[in-house]
């Protein structure tokens, strides 16, 4: 029996192996059909298998398996034909064009990213698993942006050599809007004083510019720190938001959000320390942390420390500190004990200075910028510094910059600025209309970065019924490596007041050259001086000329040969050019003219002006002006040319008098201005919509000018509102003003406006 049974199992085990041995067999050559776009060398490179191994049908499964992996076929088989392996495909159609169509609240950038992180690109295999992963993140896309009714569809269209184009058509429907924002759970605030730290709203007036009814997640989002911040500022440390719903109608076109928070109670400071590596500078490290025992705790006040303290140990060298806090929390007294660790990590020296985004302007001329330089010791105001003075100049724009610590080097970093070239050619034809001047128009041409070198060369002509204007101009901001500037000015400049109402009757011809020098003293004080000379031919109507003006003529004559010189200092930190946010700056500048012949004049102009921007809460600025000057001759003649007078009201002046009507009249009741101005503003800046472009304020002006001497009693003042429009290339002007203190015989002009368009 047991002879029997071995006999039965060898008969089994040589069965199958001559079963397997018969589906075993040595590849003599692999033949793969269906190939249209794909490679034979492809298709071979990606097989487990290679003509010469043996294979048998076990071995297949990894064969389709690795084909199907490549994404290439939607359809594999595998025959046996006597000995050699045929491989059979059908390869997926490849996308030849991708189309979108209907996005207008997603970029093209944005809508390109959506597609290159799924993974959908031009010339890949398609795949509908693909497809739809796009429908996926297009419609979460659309959902943070609150169009909730938005609908994708995706189509494919056949082409030639097994081609196809993708269309993807979007019908992004309505916005949702937000008709409620409910708080609950608040008790030391109302809901009113809550939501106004939000930037999303229900329907406003202003929502139409704004968009802040239209609901989006990253909104909302922004909104709930703002809200964490607000209670942890004023001492609710564990404060926390228990919930957010939002809830939205069926149509798909009204959110209804509600937030219920838990607000805690207030802690206070119960003291401070400071440990670690102080860098024998504890004092002035201490001095930084403005904390007091019995404060109320507040978050941003110790985000504000640890950038103190950053900052200043950056000025040391010490470009990657990590300023540790370690709270301790007495919550039985509900007070909490500060401790800062400071760690400053080794100290840093910048390696190399790269920029990257400039493609027209040179290097050097960024560099020239730098205010540190490669293998100096980092210092992170002198980053900052650098920045700013990228941000300055009128041809570079989003200025940012980042360190690279060097591998292997762990005191060394790399720091690159990147910046955005814009235009730095300007060419345009103006033309407006100005209440003083009337009808204007002229043309310009100026190229602030000539060839990339960062020179500017300009050309440039004004004409009005009153003033005509003409002038080329050249400017080097590094004429010499110590940064001194050049530059030079031809003008001819023409005048008739006789056509501006109320204002003495005479005209103006003046040309001549200009050389000034700037000689910078720091980063933010500037010196000028500067010589040219000036021909100046005076004309006067036969009749209804002042006694002044006439008396000078005859007396001095009317054509003047002059030497001209200036000289002026300046300081400002503005943080930008065009409609600064804060910073003060001054100025003081001289004119004086000297005599280049017997018949000339010798008389000198000063003036001193301020501009003060400092920002106040929820966008608000509130801003001052001031200017004040002072004329005078000196041998011949004793005063200051009537022709060189100054003039006060209207804007720029003080608003609601006629431009230039302000001060000393002539018999004819005609404004001769004076040798004496002082003038002064304040405003408040209103925060807009369109904050970059619009700028609108409410101001108060004091001011007029005077002979020889300041008279209190002689102010005017005005108050009203002002829209400044800073176009591409002109400002325009919309002054509302009444006066506050006026005096019979004064010419009050309610509305002015200065307004010009460009082509």
């Amino acid at each position: 029996m047991l002879r029997l049974k071995k006999l039965l199992f060898c008969g089994v085990l040589m069965f199958v192996c001559s079963a397997a041995c018969a589906d075993e067999f040595i590849i003599h050559k692999i033949r793969v059909s269906g190939l249209q776009r794909i490679s034979l060398g492809t298709v071979l490179s990606y097989l487990p298998v290679k003509e010469g191994d043996r294979i048998d049908s076990s071995q297949t499964v990894y064969i389709i398996r690795d084909l199907y992996k490549t994404n290439f076929f939607s359809n594999v088989d595998l025959k046996r034909v006597n000995n050699d392996l045929l491989i059979n495909v059908v390869e997926r159609a490849v996308i030849g064009s991708i189309k979108v169509s209907g996005n207008n609240k997603i970029t093209k950038k944005q809508m390109s990213d959506v597609l290159k992180n799924v993974g959908l690109t031009e010339g890949q295999a398609l795949d509908q698993a693909l497809l739809n992963g796009v429908v996926k993140a297009l419609v979460q896309q659309y959902y943070n942006l609150g169009l909730y009714d938005a609908k994708i569809n995706t189509s494919i269209i056949p082409q030639e050599r097994n081609r196809v184009a993708v269309a993807i058509n979007i019908k992004e429907g309505p916005v949702a809007k937000i008709r409620s924002i409910k708080i609950v759970g608040n008790k030391i605030a109302s809901e009113k004083t809550l939501l106004k730290e939000f930037s999303l709203t229900t329907p406003k007036l202003w929502s139409f510019f704004t968009h802040s009814d239209q609901y989006s997640k990253e909104k909302l989002d922004a909104d709930l720190e703002k809200l964490r911040s607000y209670y942890m500022d004023r001492g609710y440390l564990h404060f926390k938001i228990d919930s957010t719903k939002v809830a939205i109608t069926p149509d798909k076109k009204s959110i209804y959000i509600t937030i219920t928070v838990v607000e805690g109670v207030p802690y206070k400071i119960k003291g401070f320390g400071l440990d670690g590596n102080l860098i024998g500078k504890r004092a002035e490290i201490l001095k930084l942390i403005t904390l007091k025992s019995g404060d109320v705790f507040s978050r941003k006040a110790i985000i504000d420390i640890q950038s103190n303290i950053s900052l200043f140990l950056g000025d040391y060298g010490y470009g990657m500190p990590d300023i540790r806090v370690e709270p301790i929390i007495d919550d039985g007294s509900k007070q909490i004990f500060i401790k800062f660790v400071v760690d400053t990590g080794p100290r840093v020296y910048v390696r190399r200075i790269n920029f990257s985004g400039n493609t027209k302007t040179h290097d050097e001329v960024l560099r020239r910028e730098m205010r540190l330089q490669e293998g100096s010791m980092f210092s992170l105001s002198k980053i900052e510094g650098s920045k700013r003075r990228l941000a300055n100049l009128s041809y570079l724009k989003d200025i940012d910059y980042k360190t690279t610590p060097v591998p292997g080097s762990p005191d060394q970093v790399d720091l690159t600025y990147n910046v955005t070239e814009v235009s730095a050619i300007s060419a345009a034809v103006q033309g407006g209309y100005s209440d003083s001047d009337g009808f204007l128009y002229g043309a310009s041409i100026n190229d602030s970065n000539v060839f990339g070198t960062g020179k500017t060369a300009s050309v440039r002509f004004d004409n009005s019924k009153v003033n005509q204007s003409y002038s080329l101009g050249y400017f080097d901001p590094y004429f010499t490596v110590n940064a001194v500037s050049l530059s030079l000015k031809a003008y001819l400049q023409k005048s008739n007041l006789s056509k501006v109402q109320d204002v003495t009757t005479y005209s103006t011809n003046i040309y001549g050259a200009l050389a000034t020098f700037g000689i910078p003293l720091s980063d933010y004080d500037d010196i000028t001086l500067g010589l040219g000379v000036e021909h100046i031919k005076i004309k006067v109507p036969s009749t209804g000329v002042g006694a002044q003006v006439s008396d000078f003529l005859t007396q001095y004559g009317s054509v003047f040969n002059q030497f001209k010189v200036v000289a002026g200092w300046s300081h400002s930190n503005f943080d930008r050019a065009i409609f600064p946010t804060k910073g003060f700056s001054q100025g003081i500048n001289i004119e004086g003219y000297g005599p280049l012949n017997k018949d000339s004049l010798s008389f000198y102009k000063a003036s001193y002006e301020t501009f003060w921007y400092q920002p106040l809460v929820k966008g608000f600025i509130f801003h001052t002006t001031t200017d004040i000057g002072y004329g005078k001759g000196f041998g011949r003649p004793k005063d200051l040319p009537f022709f060189k007078n100054f003039f006060a009201g209207g804007i720029g002046s003080v608003r609601g008098f006629d431009a230039g009507s302000l001060g000393v009249f002539d018999e004819y009741n005609h404004a001769l201005g004076g040798n004496v101005i002082t003038t002064a503003s304040a405003s408040i800046i209103i925060p807009a919509p369109m904050k970059d472009t619009i700028r609108p304020s409410i101001f108060v002006d004091i001011g007029n000018v005077y002979n020889n001497k300041f008279k209190p009693g002689e102010l005017r003042s005005s108050c009203g509102v002002q829209l400044e429009w800073h176009t591409p290339l002109v400002p325009i002007l919309f002054s509302l003003a009444t006066p506050i203190r006026k005096k019979s015989g004064d010419h009050i002009e309610v509305f002015q406006f200065t307004l010009a368009f460009s082509t």
